[in-house]
């Protein structure tokens, strides 16, 4: 059963020290950072070089696709492997994996179905990387120091995907070449092997004898229950179930955007995918701003709340992409209202201008998307269930990002890329209209939160690592 973790308030008044003067947390962090920077890079550059190799769109999903699904069926045993295995051991290996892998990926940089194949075995060691980081954290931070933890690793995390797939993959591609990111990739990974070398022991120290063992045949057996007694856990605490499908949805735009935005600069700007770096560049600035903000934000309306700004910013972004060649026409027409004049920004064209503008805002609106539904499951988890649950957010939220992925590729090809972008923009829009309803509904009927568990118990405290006092 997952469980409210109630905050005293007199704690609130308490001093707090930063989060990242905790040394564990902060190798922790930038571990995470430089090898989820190298895999976003990875994942980039092989849609790219699929593309290339094939043309085809629906090919280029193929690589989204061997990246997702042994990540939805891997999941059902990473989580109990990550509950009663050594997490720090795994945070090494997992990356000494991916560098292995990054080298296959240089070998075989010129045979689409050997891409696909290594990508299943890269997807696996990336899924077990971050589940066992994301499980940590409530081990490694005082329950005091969750908030400021999640949002710097939610950070983390944001920071990794415009930096790999906005930033470092398109500029080392478009210098270097593909063979340079997959080997430059691999020394990433041994460095954040070493960073998760000098962490300590992760989980409480009375039990760190019990994790040296790997997990035996009869518990990985019994992974498929541990997984549906987990899923039962979110079914049974409305409030988890709802940031679930708020992460769902977070990581299906990611790999939503991987896919789209080469077609995207190549249908609709007509400049060459690798340029993203400049064009979308902008995200980056909009995501580290909002992720200043989030703390802020959620102190005052709530998680629920600042994810629902989050979809309805994403929403107005994604739809002004959509309609960028209607503003741009519009604007070319009149010189009245036309801000560019004769002369494009830094030489650019009006379209390339304008997805620069519209590109900070959805940056910023992704930030207050991932951070309070992250923070509501580690807030809500049991101890002992934590890697199983966070294993199955990773299998849901592929899960469900499977046929949006399947089909997207296939409906840019045939309708273009605008009107798949409109689409997800209407969704958004549907989805932030529920989650208020559904908020509304918690609050008109059970006061601040959703109704309790199982058998109508009160939420109690979490016990374990967390600070409980």
């Amino acid at each position: 059963m997952l469980k409210r973790v109630e905050v005293a308030s007199h704690e609130t008044a308490e001093h707090v020290p930063p989060v990242l003067s905790n040394r564990s947390f902060r190798l922790l962090w930038l571990a995470q950072i430089t090898s989820q920077t190298a895999q976003n890079a990875i994942l980039y550059a092989l849609i790219i070089v699929v593309l290339g190799l094939t043309e085809s769109t629906t090919n280029a999903s193929g690589v989204i696709l061997a990246f997702v699904i042994p990540i939805a069926l891997f999941g059902v045993f990473s989580g109990v492997l990550v509950d009663r295995w050594d997490k720090r051991r795994l945070l090494i290996l997992t990356n000494i994996g991916r560098a292995l892998m990054a080298v296959a990926f240089f070998f075989a940089r010129e045979h689409v179905w050997a891409l696909y194949s290594i990508t299943v075995v890269f997807a696996s060691f990336s899924q077990l990387f971050t589940t066992s980081s994301a499980t940590s954290i409530p081990f490694i931070v005082s329950r005091k120091q969750l908030i400021s933890a999640n949002s710097l690793y939610s950070g983390g995390f944001t920071v990794a995907q415009v930096a790999g797939l906005i930033v470092l993959s398109p500029t080392i591609l478009k210098t270097a070449g593909a063979g340079v990111l997959f080997i430059s990739m691999a020394v990433v990974f041994i460095v954040a092997s070493l960073l998760a070398r000098f962490q300590p022991h992760i989980g409480d120290d009375d039990d760190e004898h019990s994790y040296s063992a790997f997990p035996g045949r009869e518990e990985l057996r019994g992974a498929a229950s541990e997984f549906l007694k987990a899923l039962s856990g979110l079914r049974a605490d409305p409030l988890s179930a709802l940031a679930m499908g708020h992460i769902a949805l977070s990581s299906t735009l990611i790999l939503l955007f991987a896919i789209l935005i080469p077609r995207y600069m190549q249908a609709i700007l007509e400049v060459s995918a690798d340029d993203a770096v400049v064009v979308f560049a902008p995200v980056a600035v909009g995501a580290l701003l909002g992720l200043r903000f989030v703390p802020w934000v959620v102190s005052r309306l709530g998680n629920t709340r600042t994810v629902a700004i989050g979809l309805f910013g994403l929403a107005l972004s994604l739809g002004a992409l959509g309609f960028v060649e209607m503003i741009g026409d519009a604007l070319e027409r009149t010189e009245t209202f036309n801000p560019f004049g004769a002369d494009p920004f830094f030489g650019r064209s009006i379209l390339v201008t304008l997805t620069t503008i519209f590109a900070g805002p959805m940056g910023f609106a992704y930030a207050m998307l991932n951070t309070p539904a992250q923070t509501t499951l580690h807030e809500r988890t049991p101890v002992e269930m934590r890697g199983r649950v966070i294993a199955s957010q990773m299998v849901l939220a592929n899960g469900v990002a499977l046929i949006p992925l399947v089909v997207m590729g296939g409906i840019a090809d045939l309708y273009g890329v605008s009107t798949v972008i409109l689409a997800i923009s209407a969704f958004l829009v549907g989805a932030g209209v529920f989650s208020l309803y559904l908020e509304r509904r918690w609050l008109q009927g059970e006061g601040d939160w959703p109704p309790p568990s199982a058998g109508g118990h009160p939420p109690q405290a979490v016990p374990g690592s967390i600070d409980t006092e």
